[in-house]
This record gives C-alpha cells, sequence and structure tokens, in this order.
C-alpha cells in the first residue's frame, strides 16, 4: 500500500539516516563537453553519452551529475546485499501546491503516477514488470517532496531505472485510474481517523502554523480533495514534474557509471521547463501561550507542548537538537527520570526539535498523561479529574523546562548527547533503501549528500553555554502553544479535519520566495567537499559455537558500518507463560533493565548512553529477547553490562511500582490504532484457550497484581543456556567474540528449572464476529487454520501462496480491492503467522463501512480462486520473485541479519544461508500452491470491526460458507 509520509522532515531522519563507511565527503568538478553532432559507432555514443552531463562529485564508490536539464543524478555503490534502491524525488509536496493548497493535490498524484499507465505501457504492463522483480514499490508524500521507490535484487535495476523514469516522464492520467484512487483514498481519509498519531499531527499542524501552508494536512481536506478533477491533476503534474525539479538517486549493489549513463540515456532529450514563482508567508510570531484541543478514540490523553523554533542550520538548531536528548531522549533524560520515573504523571515522553529547509519548524515534548482511577473519598467528574492531572503533567515539563535556564546542562549532559547523536549517525540505516533516502534529503534540503557527517562534527564543538543560550532564546513560555489530544466522548466519532477559519492576513505578512529549480541545490552541490575513505567491505559467513555451558554463539563479521548489533534469544515470551497469567514474561524482560545486583536504573541508563548505545529486552510470541547495538570498540563493554542485566536482575520493588501502571498503560494503548482494536479481538477470537489470545504485553488484570518476588521467581525458574542464543554481528573478531561471551556468560545455568514446553493451540472452528468501534471506519481479518509452525517444511511455499494472494499492486487481493472497479481499501494484506507452535493463515483489510460486504465478498472469491484454480505462470513467477527479494532485502543490516539467525537458530530451523529456503520456494509449482490453499485456507474465523454494526446476513453470505 502506498503511504503518506505525514512529517517531511530532515530533522525526523537526522539521527536515523544511513552512514556507509565508504560515505564520507569530497567534490570533483568535472566539465565534459556537449556532445559531437553526427553518427556515431556504439564506442562513440558511449563517450558522447558521457559527455551529456557534468559531473559533481567523483568517488569510487559515488557518482553525482548534472544532466543538461538540470535534473541532478546520484549513484551510490554498496555491496553489502545483491539489492538497489532506484528513487526519484520531486519538490511538490503538500506546501507546493499553489492554487491547489489543502486539497491534497500531490498526494493525490502520487497514487496515479506510482504504477499507473504511461504512453508507453499500461498500468498491467508496468505491474507484470514489477511482478518479474519481486519488487518492494511505494511512494511517499511530505510537505515539501513526493518521492516514488522501487526496491529490487541488483539483476533488475535497468529495468527499476526505466519503470520508474516512465512513470515519471510519461503518466497518463487515465479517467478510470483517476475514479479507482479517488475511492480508495476515500477509504485513506478513514484509516487516518483511526490512527490517533496522524489525528494529532493535523491538529499540531494548525496548532503551529496559522499563515503557512504547513498548516494544511498533506492529505488535504476531504471535501476540497473531492472537487479536484482529473484534467487539473494532469496540469498540475504536467507543470511539476519537469527534470529541473527532479533527483533520481539509485543505491546498491550497482555500477555507478552504468547507472548513470542510462538515467542521461532516458532522460537528456527532455528539456528544462519554467516553475512557478513562490512565495510563502513568514508564519508570524507567537507572542502568547494557546492552546488547541483535539479528540480521537484513545484511553489516555496525550499531550504536546510546541515552543516555535528554527530553520534547518538556523541560530540555535543544532543547540536544540542536544537539548531535545538532554530534556527527553533516553532513560537518563531528565524529562524521563522526573515527570514519569519520579512523579509518575505520564506513562512516556518525549523530547525533539523539529526544523526545515523551507522555514521554522519547533522544539516539541510529547507525553501520554497518566490518569489515576479518581479515588472513593473524592468529589469530581471525570472530566475534571482528566485535565487536573493534564495539568500537573504540563506544570511538571515545564518546571523541568526552566530547569535549564536555573541549572544549565551539565559536561557529563552535554557529553552523553554528543556521543548519542555519533552513534546514531555511524549506527544509521544500513540498507540502500535508506541510504537512497538520505542522499536525496540531504542533496534537496541542504545541497549537500554528505550533510549528515558536517552535521554530526559540527554538533561535537558545542559547549553548555550555547545550549544554555538556545533555551533561553527559543524556550519561552510567553511562546508555548499547547495541543491535546482527548479520549473522545461517548457517541463521537472523530472526523477528517476542515480547513481552519482564516486567522491572520498573509497579504500583511513579509513573504520569502521558494525557488523549486535545481539550480540552487546544483550550485551548493559544487561547492561541496568529499574525500574517499579506503575501506574494504567484508560480510562473512556466520561462525557457530556451542559454549561450556550449552549457550550457543553465532557470530557474523561485517564491516559494512563499524559498529555492532548483539542479540541474545531464549525460548519463551507468551508461550513460556502460564495460561490464563500471560504477561508475566514481559513484565520480567522489561525489568530487567531496572536493576542488576550490581547496577541501579540510573547507572545501567547512564552507562548505555554514555556510549550512545542502544539495548533493550523484551518478550515476543515465542521467546523473550535482549537487542543491542554499539560502536565497535564499545561492543566488550555493552556486552558485559547486557549479561549482567539478563543473568542478575534485582527487581527492586520502587522499580516496579514505576514501571507496572506504564505495563497497563501500553497493554490498554494497544487498541487506539484500528489495526490494533482488530488484533485484539481477532487474537480472542481465534485462539482462544492458549496464550496467544493475548498481545506479549498480557492481560491488563494480571500484570496490575504481579509483585516483585512473582517477577524473581519467574526469572530464576525461567533461565537455561540450553534454551538461549546470542548472535553478534558486525565489525567484530569471531574468536574474541567467543571468548568475552564465554566469559561473561559463563554463570548462566546449563537447563532452566521449568522445562519449556509450549502448549498446542486448540484447531480453530470457522466463525464470524463482529465488534463495534468508536473508529470511522470498518476493517476486517480472516484467519484460517490451523497453520505451521516454522520449521513445517510447507511454510516456504505457503510464504509464496501469500504473496499470490496479495502483493502491491499485482496480489490477487489488490487487484479485486483496489484495482478492478471502485477502489474499496487502502491497507490489505496476506501472511503466514507462525512460531514454534502452529499459527494461521491471514487476510487483512480496511475499508469504508458502506462497502465492507462487497470488499469481504471479493476477498473471499480471492479465497476461492487459489482453492479451485491452477495460478497462472506469471503470477507464480512474480510471488516467488517477491519472496526471493524480500529475503535477499532482510539481510542489509546488522541488527535484521543478527534477529534473522538467532530465530533461526532458536526454533531449529539449519538454513544458515537460506539455500535450501530459495530452493524450496523456487520448485514449488501451480498445483502444489492449489494444493496447499485446500489444505490450508480452511475453517475461516472473521473478525469484523466497524463503526455501524453491519447486517449479519449479510456478512455471512459474503463468505460464501
Amino acid at each position: 500500500m502506498r503511504t503518506n509520509l505525514l512529517i517531511g522532515s530532515l530533522r525526523l531522519l537526522r539521527l536515523r539516516l544511513p552512514w556507509c563507511p565508504c560515505i564520507v565527503v569530497s567534490a570533483v568538478c568535472i566539465f565534459l563537453s556537449h556532445s559531437i553532432p553526427g553518427c556515431h559507432s556504439a564506442l562513440e555514443t558511449e563517450t558522447r553519452i558521457r559527455t551529456e552531463y557534468t559531473v559533481l562529485q567523483h568517488r569510487a564508490d559515488r557518482l553525482v551529475v548534472e544532466l543538461p536539464n538540470r535534473m541532478i543524478v546520484i549513484a551510490q555503490e554498496l555491496r553489502a546485499a545483491p539489492v538497489v534502491s532506484a528513487q526519484i524525488w520531486v519538490k511538490t509536496g503538500s506546501i507546493y501546491e499553489q492554487e491547489y493548497v489543502g486539497a491534497g493535490l500531490s498526494h493525490f498524484l502520487e497514487h496515479l503516477v506510482a504504477g499507473g499507465s504511461t504512453s508507453s505501457r499500461t498500468e498491467e504492463e508496468s505491474n507484470t514488470l514489477l511482478g518479474q522483480m519481486g519488487a518492494q514499490v511505494n511512494a511517499a508524500t511530505g510537505l515539501d517532496t513526493v518521492h516514488y521507490y522501487i526496491n529490487t535484487t541488483r539483476d533488475h535495476t535497468v529495468t527499476a531505472i526505466e519503470l520508474l523514469s516512465d512513470w515519471i516522464r510519461h503518466s497518463q492520467i487515465t479517467d478510470t485510474e483517476y475514479q479507482r484512487e479517488r475511492e480508495v483514498i476515500q477509504s485513506e481519509f478513514g484509516h487516518g481517523m483511526g490512527d490517533p498519531g496522524r489525528i494529532f499531527w493535523k491538529l499540531t499542524q494548525q496548532a503551529r502554523y496559522v499563515a503557512h501552508p504547513a498548516r494544511h494536512p498533506t492529505i488535504g481536506y476531504l471535501d476540497e480533495f473531492l472537487k479536484i478533477s482529473r484534467d487539473e491533476i494532469y496540469a498540475f503534474y504536467r507543470r511539476m514534474y519537469v527534470p529541473n525539479n527532479l533527483l533520481f538517486v539509485v543505491a546498491g549493489d550497482l555500477d555507478k557509471q552504468q547507472v548513470v549513463d542510462q538515467i542521461t540515456r532516458l532522460w537528456s532529450d527532455q528539456p528544462a521547463s519554467p516553475l512557478p514563482d513562490l512565495n510563502f508567508p513568514v508564519e508570524p510570531e507567537i507572542n502568547q501561550p494557546r492552546t488547541f484541543t483535539g479528540y480521537a478514540d484513545i484511553d489516555k490523553p496525550r499531550l504536546r507542548l510546541v515552543w516555535p523554533g528554527t530553520k534547518l542550520t538556523g541560530t540555535g538548531d543544532y543547540e536544540l537538537d542536544l537539548l531535545a536528548v538532554v530534556l527527553g531522549q533516553g532513560e537518563s533524560s531528565r524529562l524521563v527520570r522526573n515527570v514519569r520515573d519520579e512523579q509518575r504523571l505520564v506513562n512516556t515522553i518525549d523530547a525533539y526539535n523539529l526544523s526545515f529547509s523551507w522555514g521554522r519548524g519547533f522544539f516539541g515534548v510529547d507525553a501520554e498523561v497518566a490518569v489515576p482511577p479518581i479515588p472513593p473519598n473524592v468529589r469530581t467528574t471525570p472530566v475534571q479529574w482528566r485535565n487536573k492531572w493534564i495539568g500537573e503533567a504540563k506544570k511538571a515539563v515545564l518546571d523541568q523546562v526552566q530547569a535549564v535556564f536555573n541549572h544549565p546542562v551539565t559536561e557529563a549532559e552535554l557529553a552523553r548527547a554528543k556521543r548519542k547523536v555519533l552513534a546514531s549517525v555511524v549506527q544509521a540505516n544500513q540498507t540502500a533503501s535508506a541510504i537512497a533516502q538520505r542522499l536525496a534529503r540531504d542533496s534537496i534540503g541542504m545541497g549537500d549528500p554528505d550533510y549528515l557527517f558536517g552535521y554530526a562534527k559540527a554538533v561535537q564543538l558545542l559547549d553548555v553555554e550555547q545550549l544554555h543560550r538556545a533555551a533561553q532564546l527559543f524556550l519561552d513560555d510567553t511562546r508555548l502553544i499547547t495541543v491535546e489530544l482527548l479520549p473522545q466522548p461517548d457517541g463521537h466519532t472523530a472526523k477528517p479535519p476542515s480547513r481552519p477559519l482564516k486567522t491572520s492576513d498573509a497579504a500583511d505578512l513579509e513573504h520569502t520566495s521558494i525557488e523549486l529549480d535545481n539550480s540552487r541545490i546544483l550550485d551548493q552541490l559544487r561547492q561541496s567537499t568529499s574525500l574517499d575513505l579506503d575501506r574494504t567491505l567484508t560480510i562473512e559467513p556466520l561462525v557457530r559455537f556451542q559454549l561450556s555451558n550449552g549457550l550457543r554463539l553465532l557470530v557474523q563479521r561485517s564491516t559494512v558500518v563499524p559498529a555492532v548489533a548483539m542479540q541474545v534469544y531464549s525460548l519463551g515470551g507468551l508461550l513460556g507463560d502460564e495460561l490464563g497469567r500471560e504477561g508475566v514474561a514481559n513484565a520480567v524482560a522489561e525489568m530487567t533493565m531496572r536493576g542488576s545486583s550490581t547496577r541501579s536504573a540510573e547507572s545501567i541508563a547512564e552507562a548505555i548512553e554514555d556510549l550512545g548505545a542502544n539495548l533493550s529486552v523484551q518478550a515476543g510470541n515465542n521467546s523473550t529477547y535482549a537487542r543491542a547495538t554499539a560502536l565497535s570498540e564499545d561492543w566488550p563493554k555493552l556486552l558485559e553490562l547486557m549479561a549482567d542485566l539478563i543473568l542478575n536482575p534485582s527487581f527492586p520493588d520502587d522499580q516496579w511500582q514505576k514501571l507496572q501502571p506504564r505495563l497497563v498503560a501500553a497493554i490498554e494503548r494497544q487498541s487506539d490504532r484500528w489495526s490494533g482494536e482488530l488484533a485484539e479481538h481477532f487474537r480472542l477470537v481465534y485462539h482462544g484457550d492458549h496464550p496467544w489470545s493475548q498481545s506479549p504485553l498480557g492481560r491488563k488484570e494480571i500484570v496490575s497484581a504481579l509483585t516483585v518476588d512473582d517477577l524473581r521467581a519467574y526469572h530464576a525458574a525461567h533461565l537455561g543456556a540450553e534454551d538461549t542464543v546470542v548472535v553478534v554481528v558486525g565489525d567484530v573478531d569471531p574468536m574474541v567474540v567467543r571468548r568475552e561471551v564465554e566469559r561473561c556468560f559463563v554463570a548462566m545455568p546449563r537447563r532452566a528449572m521449568v522445562v519449556f514446553n509450549p502448549l498446542q493451540p486448540p484447531e480453530p472452528q470457522g466463525l464470524l464476529v463482529q465488534h463495534q468501534t468508536d473508529k470511522a471506519l470498518a476493517a476486517v481479518k480472516i484467519g484460517f487454520g490451523p497453520g505451521v509452525k516454522r520449521t513445517d517444511p510447507d511454510y516456504p511455499e505457503l510464504l509464496v501462496l501469500a504473496r499470490v494472494l496479495s502483493d502491491f499492486p499485482s496480489g490477487w487481493l489488490e487487484r479485486q480491492l483496489r484495482g478492478e472497479g471502485e477502489g474499496l481499501s487502502y491497507a490489505i494484506g496476506a501472511w503466514v503467522q507462525t512460531g514454534l507452535v502452529p499459527g494461521h493463515f491471514a487476510i487483512l483489510f480496511n475499508t469504508r463501512e458502506e462497502v465492507a460486504v462487497e470488499a469481504l465478498t471479493r476477498s473471499m472469491s480471492v479465497v476461492d480462486r487459489a482453492t479451485n484454480e491452477l495460478v497462472d505462470e506469471a503470477d507464480l513467477a512474480r510471488a516467488k520473485a517477491k519472496v526471493l527479494t524480500s529475503k535477499f532485502l532482510s539481510k542489509q543490516s546488522n541488527s535484521s541479519r543478527a534477529a534473522e539467525a538467532a530465530l533461526d537458530e532458536l526454533y531449529g530451523v539449519r538454513d544458515p544461508q537460506a539455500e535450501r529456503f530459495i530452493q524450496q520456494v523456487r520448485a514449488v509449482d501451480a498445483s502444489r500452491l492449489r494444493e496447499l490453499a485446500r489444505q490450508y485456507l480452511r475453517n475461516p474465523v472473521v473478525v469484523v470491526i466497524s463503526n455501524q454494526l453491519i447486517d449479519e446476513q449479510l456478512l455471512t453470505e459474503a463468505l460464501g460458507r
């Protein structure tokens, strides 16, 4: 499905962007002469192509060029996995919609261009090619950009580039596709009303901006969206989708020269075109506090405090970044320790700084307010009681912000924040897709593809006095915007936002001009500098060790980044909980971070964050796991800390009193989004009397009643080396890792006192259950079973069946619900739920209430087709390609490779190079898929949630059972 990028912010990604050791910074500006007229041999033609661009940067791993039409092309080599990501970025997000601003035209156009019909091929022909590639294809619209991407294997690089170019250059925007996507986006409006995060962000846009077009939602206002005609969209497309407003980036296992040459051939004949002159009103200063309130189907109120900030790289920008870390990022931060842990006024809290290249952003603090039950002896209304605690939380946050003025950031806090920034840059996403995104965003926003590294260096030079001055300049309570998202009253249904009343006359405000043409970026790129880093990239096979106490250790050396991922998985999780007492395993896992026999919760948090590392412990459906990342030089220290927490948690009572209500709140929060509410109802109906009837967080009543003695007893009884696997992936020496893991984990007992013997789930019986929701949509999940365990030989083949049924844009479900006739659904999926015991085969979609019966009818027709028909050769090839491509894409980062290796070992999958998996996928045929469908697509358990109950007879008829 296509996603709507709600925050088109470089800052949100700044600390999460990809880093490759061979990407440092330098520029070589080489101007090559233009083409020579006349006839040419093949060699002469190739030479001519290479002279039809200006080289802006030429490194061993990267080539950045300017085409004659001022289009920017970046080709980045990264040979960590046999995959590539091809992306085209257009500078035409929602703030650039001109006379259509607020109608969501850019987002609508994104839906139509991505994979739509062109002058050279039909939509179906594009889908066929995407299927042959096994591609992950999508697009996203933000405030200032729209980008389209195809992630695939290296063998399909040429096709991916050609397809993207065709969509962007030759889109036809047919009437049929226009009408269909218009219906799909109406479903997306409903989807947004079932997502409190989207509601909160849209409310924040209107709170922060009263004049700037950033106040309008990216998806637009529903009434204005419905007025957009096909011709208006096409005219906007012709106006904005021109080469001098585009950036084409391809990253991964590729030949950079071949990529640039191909893009040059495809685009050099299209000339640059004039772009509109844009002038945006400068957002007026805020000189008194203001409050905005919205409602959503949530259990606990959410609070967002906003202070107007600055532009990207503007005065105080980097200082605000570090202040956000000190105040509210990490367990050692001031807001977390004081407002969450000591005063217990919030369940979650976070601070951040958003800044944009096009205008001033904001510094924000987000919290979910902890509203305790009303005591029996207190006379008050629920609304008064709720508002009291919102006020208490707000005051506590403001006290901590004020404390930055009176008690400036300490040297220790500053050093910790700087280390976290540095580690985040090094550890950042290691995938081809994320690297391509970073190169595009940094080039568009800052005119420097390596801006991130200059940013990391600049941050290290800041001092405490500079942070103090920034706090005084920006964090003034007279400029405070308070945004509240409250539980919606009974009988109230959230509705899409409408255009706010005009609060200021933009004509009276100062304006700033916006230059869309790539000329500005090109001038900056010519001035950027880059140096090659001679670093050998190595990825070695996994090495397996059996340690003296039976602990299994897997190590893989990878030098893609100077960082390490460490993960410890043990059998357990939900399957380790007693039936009816689900949630104990997760509570034990969470409490391991709150103190050991030698360390307090505070010292643990400081030790982790002083390294710029990450460490968390959680429970899943089948296991309890600890996940950690660190810089290469720090992994031994973090490993020792991990081992101490896993082996020697102290379960201090005061820490449990703080954590327990937050775990209860997390259980309640699961149903805030439509998908979580649907999953909650489905688990109960499908799994019945089995631990999987709950989420890994468990039962609210059980977690509420747990004591530290319960936690200690569970931990002591379930700790065993033979049930545990440790995986380390990164820039390490495997023999050194073996020595250190042996030393740190030698005290782990060989066997757990309680033998892990998971309860087998009952066989499902066909069932249809409806639940009424306060969210303005309908959603359906269908589970077929019994399914398979992860070790079942049918598992790889069932993945192929799942991709036949659902694979955007060409899966059978996608064709039925989005591709043929009226677009009925926005979110669609089919997957194999599995683990140590049999799971189920799942289908999910959301839709509008008025078409829910039709959507269910079409979905079940797809199931009937799978059980009765042979999959044609094209769909079979498409599904196989998608499964294999997904497998390759999953092997890019240290953390993803570690998790896959750990789970395979724990589940008993002995296939470290995935050779057997690949063979099984390639060998499955159409008759086998039909056999699998008949065997596994049985006993459908159907759960429907909708705002108004749907006629049950109609739903039953739609099932056709």
